[in-house]
């Protein structure tokens, strides 16, 4: 399903757990922060915290000198459930 007037405002990490994704409809979201910490190219923001410290430019997440997530890959996220720890 394409949004082409979606747009992320807002965009906050909650404790370490999760980010709280707001866009211009009114919807809020929640996404947890294991789940996109388990994608490739995304690790290395565990490590220096950096995933705390997301930043939007409407059309996505980005966090700085690091990787990016749009608006279909954050929806993509949403359907996924994070594998429980053994």
């Amino acid at each position: 399903m394409d949004h082409p007037n979606l747009r992320i405002t807002r965009v906050d990490s909650i404790d370490d757990d999760a980010l709280d994704i707001a866009f211009n409809n009114g919807n809020i979201i929640l996404l947890q922060t294991a789940l996109i910490l388990a994608l490739p190219g995304f690790e290395n923001l565990a490590e220096d915290d950096r995933i705390l410290y997301p930043r939007t430019d409407g059309l996505g997440i980005y966090w700085r000198e690091g990787p990016r997530l749009g608006i279909p890959e954050i929806f993509d996220l949403m359907g996924r459930h994070p594998q429980a720890d053994k």
